[in-house]
């Protein structure tokens, strides 16, 4: 067990147009908007990743608990529940803990409502709101009516809790007692404790989650004890582990309290009075939230003056990011209670500011979806929040109010009078594009204009103290320019009690506004990046205010998928101003289609549809196409998209193995290159060329899949036929392989043992090493592990190949077993799943390894392979008692030897540290000589008459590829080692 100390280290929850819209919100067909473009496998990898994090540290700490006589639940004199959850790197423990009308009023919200003045009868109609708090939301409450879900059971052992129900009621109650009227009162709740978090969060925006609040965190001082100063505005594991939620569902908005540390001091801050944020406060892509007593607010809407509430913790995060992000009101705030299905109460804190942030920003996204037929992207909504919020505090956005106190009336509005008076749209940067639009400052209004973007997680600090290295990846930039004058976005100082500046690029933040004062004119908004842009292009959300525009172009269909034999079909919304007419056409139409619009000019507020047909001649791909409107001396071009399918499908080229390659293991990787024209791929292996013998039929929808069981000897041949939703192809490129003849029981044993204690300190290891020789091509491997270990959990152990092919790393055990010891098994891909026993070893047996065995083989084994057992905790400690390899040789069997043109060609020096000099025979026809990487991946491809050639592959990485060599229809392939 750990060594721990005395203390704990508490996470406690910081109480902390102008007609009616329809109330059609979220359907299955939105659920499918919503998640279309998401990739469900790498969710799923997430979420089960996040599970067994979650899963390992809790079983730990509840060890640990009986060990140090810990309660897992602690029963404050408030009636709240602490729970023990996990333990910290330095084995403390870790606990959660949790110790509107006039919310309504201060935002906005009631704005919204029915009979809230605006018309828009937004009550949360068939929207879902998610709730992780900490325990069970008494469900059976009057204000609930039916409406809440509990999820995922009672956190703590005393039945329903009152701060998750009072929660939930400020998001969703119906107003049976006017007084605690939620935000949004007809919606529907799903909820959850807050244990596992981030795995459910996963599983939900599967399910099309838009938004969830969080109305809990971790606290400076818990028990007496300082929390560790450097972990203060860090960006934390817990940081990151949020954002790489939101960047894979990029419709989901975390919404989170920012906590109630106001008046407690961080003992090392980045600024004195301020730096007091924690874990997922400091992520970037959610949506945190400060506390404000209630607002004065005029009959029409306009914010009179706001006060903080001391409490309520402030930023910045450490790389002077604006954290919080906005502000709700928290502050005596009355909702429901868990004590009977009539109970209400009082409570104060950012746990209350939030829900009422999170319960608005559910209207809003309703409102939007009226509007334009489709939701806002998480950093779309995000935009829009920041950039209608009432500056209050310091000039600009400060990390006290952040962005400023939420004004919901004004979001609406804004979605309302979009491509009017506003601008809201979402676009697309690729690598060292321009994105620019020119608009006309209306003349009244300051024009203002803010882009957001959901970034991908960053480096995580893990010890420095108040580290200011940027935790952003994908840094975009926007300014506003008018002749030779620039207006930049605003970005906090190092001084995080002083006035944010508006003097250049902010390098920090993905959230950026800038703000043009008695703006008239024409003026012109940039949006750029700096740097290569990571993961391709980068996706961000506009919002702009204070301009005129006479008519306005609203897209309210969805990008459209297609056949080349069927139609498309889009619809818009026209408004405008006035009684001038607009004339109306059609811009960058693909060739050879037939695009038609129902009207070639209107004049007051219509829809217009969009028509396109004869898409025969359309390549499979992506197409976009412009409705141009010319109203006087203005013109607007609203673009869609569309992606074509096409039913004539073209042969895949396979890439790996190369065609008649031989002498390959009983399992092979294929690969192919991908189609624009394929969602999937149906892959074939048969023992006859006409595929009548079929012994493998799988679809997948990546460009490799790896084939097993094949016996020894045996020529087989495989093709790809692409899979779309217009149809199948019915032929393809078939290729051979052969395999070869597999000897085995070449077993290898570890003798040097110098480094196989392994520490009971943080991040200790142990490396045994294995050298491996007789020239043997890899057919199978099998591992012999014997490890002695407390805590089979905390280690994890991986086999690393010889720097010749690329030192490739093969985990076979990650973090397995929980809290039981000692491994002795054997590893093989032939073994069973893993099954853990409670008494030692707790590993035993012949198992599969957490990586297949079978992406190496056909690789040469000859080098030096190392056994690495890694342990991040302190406390425990062990050792490597026992390590081998076993190895089956593959060489090339009867079938693959042949007299052909190429039995004399050589390919030299090989391993080679990048000169290749290939010989080849005489009179030969021209050769085309085609390097390939053990992906398939083309890199280099030459011509040539000559009987000897040489290659220069110095510049690429170490690593095993593939040189095919074909000569009319002779073919050979030879396997090259680079090493350098």
């Amino acid at each position: 067990m750990k060594n721990l100390p005395n203390f704990a280290f508490k996470i406690i929850l910081f109480f902390a147009f102008t007609i009616s819209f329809s109330a059609i919100s979220q359907t299955k067909e939105d659920v499918s908007q919503i998640t279309k473009e998401y990739d469900f496998n790498k969710l799923k990898e997430l979420e089960n990743k996040y599970f067994k994090k979650f899963q390992a540290e809790k079983n730990k700490a509840i060890l640990a608990a009986k060990k140090n006589n810990w309660p897992e639940f602690i029963k404050n004199e408030d009636g709240s529940v602490d729970e023990l959850v996990k333990l910290a790197a330095d084995g403390s423990p870790l606990y959660y803990s949790t110790s509107n009308v006039n919310a309504a009023k201060s935002t906005r919200t009631n704005f919204l409502n029915t009979g809230g003045g605006l018309g828009l009868n937004l009550n949360g109609q068939n929207m879902i709101a998610r709730v992780w708090d900490g325990g069970k939301v008494r469900a059976s409450h009057q204000e609930f009516g039916g409406r809440v879900t509990v999820v995922d059971d009672v956190a703590g052992p005393n039945g329903n809790n009152f701060h998750a129900t009072h929660v939930t009621g400020t998001i969703i109650a119906a107003g049976v007692d006017l007084n605690a009227k939620g935000m949004a009162p007809v919606a529907q709740a799903r909820t959850f404790n807050w244990t596992n978090d981030s795995t459910e969060a996963l599983s939900e925006v599967q399910q099309g989650m838009l938004i969830s609040n969080h109305s809990y965190g971790v606290p400076l001082v818990s028990n007496g004890q300082p929390l560790a100063t450097w972990y203060i505005g860090a960006y934390s594991d817990e940081s990151y582990e949020w954002d790489e939620v939101a960047y894979n569902s990029p419709y989901y908005l975390q919404v989170a309290s920012a906590g109630n540390d106001g008046q407690v001091v961080n003992g090392n801050p980045s600024t004195i009075g301020y730096d007091k944020l924690t874990g997922n406060k400091v992520s970037k892509n959610n949506l945190v939230v400060a506390n404000a007593q209630d607002a004065v607010i005029g009959a029409n809407g306009v914010l009179t003056s706001v006060a903080i509430n001391s409490s309520s913790s402030q930023g910045p995060a450490d790389d002077s990011r604006i954290k919080p992000d906005i502000t709700g009101n928290g502050t005596n705030v009355y909702s429901t209670y868990e004590t009977s299905n009539t109970a209400y109460g009082t409570i104060s804190g950012t746990s209350m500011a939030s829900p009422n942030v999170a319960g608005t920003l559910l209207l809003l996204q309703q409102h939007y979806k009226n509007v334009n037929n489709r939701f806002m992207k998480a950093a779309t909504l995000k935009a829009l929040a920041c950039h209608t919020a009432d500056d209050a505090g310091r000039p600009g956005p400060d990390v006290v109010f952040g962005w400023g106190l939420l004004n919901a009336k004004k979001a609406a509005e804004t979605i309302t009078n979009n491509g009017l008076s506003t601008v809201i749209s979402e676009e697309k940067l690729a690598q060292g594009q321009t994105f620019t639009m020119t608009v006309n400052a209306s003349g009244n209004l300051p024009l203002q204009a803010s882009i957001a973007w959901t970034d991908l997680p960053g480096i995580v600090n893990n010890g420095t103290l108040n580290s200011t290295t940027p935790a952003l990846v994908n840094d975009l930039d926007i300014k506003i320019t008018k002749n030779n004058t620039t207006f930049y976005p605003y970005r906090l100082t190092n001084n995080a009690g002083a006035n944010a500046v508006a003097t250049g690029t902010n390098d920090v933040d993905n959230i950026e506004k800038v703000d043009v004062a008695n703006a008239t004119g024409s003026y012109t908004i940039t949006v750029t990046h700096k740097g290569t842009l990571q993961n391709g292009p980068q996706n961000f959300g506009l919002v702009v205010t204070g301009v005129t525009s006479s008519f306005a172009l609203t897209d309210v269909s969805l990008d459209q998928i297609v056949c080349n034999t069927g139609t498309a079909t889009f619809n818009f919304n026209y408004n405008a101003t006035g009684f001038t007419s607009t004339a109306l056409s059609l811009v960058d139409v693909p060739a050879g289609i037939t695009a038609t619009l129902s009207n070639s000019s209107l004049i007051t507020p219509a829809p217009l549809t969009l028509t396109l047909s004869n898409l025969n001649g359309l390549a499979a791909g992506d197409y976009t196409i412009g409705v141009k409107g010319i109203r006087g001396s203005e013109t607007k071009i609203k673009y869609v998209t569309f992606k074509v399918y096409s039913t004539t499908f073209e042969n895949l080229t396979l890439t790996n193995p190369a065609n008649d390659q031989s002498g390959l293991s009983t399992t092979v990787n294929l690969s192919w290159q991908p189609s624009v024209n394929a969602e999937s791929y149906r892959v074939q292996v048969a023992t006859d060329n006409t595929f009548n013998n079929i012994i493998s039929n799988e679809v997948v929808t990546g460009t490799n899949y790896s084939v097993s069981n094949l016996n020894q000897e045996t020529s087989y041949f495989w093709r790809v036929l692409s899979e779309n939703r217009c149809g199948q192809a019915t032929s393809g490129t078939v290729n051979k392989f052969t395999t070869g003849i597999l000897s085995c029981d070449l077993s290898f044993t570890a003798t040097d043992f110098s480094d196989a204690v392994i520490e009971n300190t943080e991040d200790s290891e142990a490396n045994i090493p294995v050298t491996v020789s007789g020239g043997i091509t890899i057919g199978t491997i099998t591992a012999t592990v014997n490890i002695s270990h407390t805590y089979t959990e905390d280690i994890v152990v991986t086999l690393v190949g010889p720097a010749s092919i690329g030192s490739p790393e093969i985990r076979l055990f990650n973090h397995a077993c929980t809290e039981y010891d000692d491994i002795s098994a054997t590893l093989s891909d032939a073994g069973t799943t893993l099954t853990c026993s409670t008494t030692a070893p707790a590993i035993s047996g012949t198992i599969k390894p957490y990586d297949p065995f079978y992406s190496l083989n056909n690789l040469p084994a000859d080098g030096v392979w190392t056994l690495n057992v890694f342990d991040p905790y302190n406390g425990d400690g062990g050792i490597v008692n026992a390590f081998s390899l076993n190895f089956c040789n593959v060489a090339p069997s009867a079938l693959g030897v042949s007299e052909n043109i190429f039995s004399t060609v050589k390919v030299y020096p090989n391993p080679t540290k990048g000169i290749v000099t290939v010989s080849l025979p005489q009179n030969l026809e021209l050769t085309t000589l085609t390097l390939v990487d053990i992906q398939g991946r083309q890199i280099l491809k030459k011509e040539t008459s000559n009987t000897s050639e040489t290659l220069n592959i110095e510049n690429f990485s170490d690593g095993v590829y593939i040189l095919n060599i074909q000569s009319g229809s002779s073919k050979i392939s030879k396997k090259l080692v680079l090493n350098r």
